[in-house]
């Protein structure tokens, strides 16, 4: 990495770390767009982060499962709920199947922030990334995530 002294490190620790500074500055740049579009809309990064977790997919999430991608206590969740909501970004509907609970719908307006941030990911890797690699990208992307999701696994059940 620039500025850290690489001493007697063989190729392959330098390749390593040359990927690693090219993934923080990708994560960089990305918080910067993550910025940008919160901006744009009025939101800040953390509504953004949420309306993005609540379009990933077809089904309705649940409060809890915002607040523990979020890793945001029941108070400030329902706070960021509000706050979305009275924006007209999303909707609380009950649970047909249990009527204690709700479900988080987006609106149309919280699906045209979810398509903007879709789109210039798109573009990114559109402009950035060459079509024969893209099944290896994703793939790459998939494994990433799996070894981030590994020391929060190891620190829960005390593995190394």
């Amino acid at each position: 990495m620039p500025g850290l002294s690489t001493g007697n490190l063989g190729d392959d620790d330098r390749s390593l770390d040359d990927a690693v500074a090219a993934f923080y500055a990708a994560q960089v740049e990305h918080s910067h767009l993550i910025q940008h579009l919160a901006v744009l809309n009025d939101l800040n990064a953390v509504d953004l982060r949420a309306l993005q977790f609540l379009g990933a997919t077809d089904e309705d999430r649940t409060p809890k499962e915002l607040g523990g991608y979020l890793e945001m206590g029941t108070g400030a969740v329902t706070a960021l709920l509000d706050r979305l909501a009275r924006r007209g970004f999303l909707d609380r509907v009950r649970n047909p199947d249990d009527r204690r609970s709700v479900r988080i719908e987006l609106t149309v307006d919280g699906f045209a922030v979810v398509g903007a941030l879709r789109s210039a990911y798109r573009r990114a890797l559109k402009r950035s990334l060459p079509r024969e690699s893209v099944e290896v990208f994703i793939a790459f992307t998939e494994r990433m995530a799996e070894e981030f999701r590994a020391p929060i696994a190891d620190e829960v059940d005390g593995s190394d």
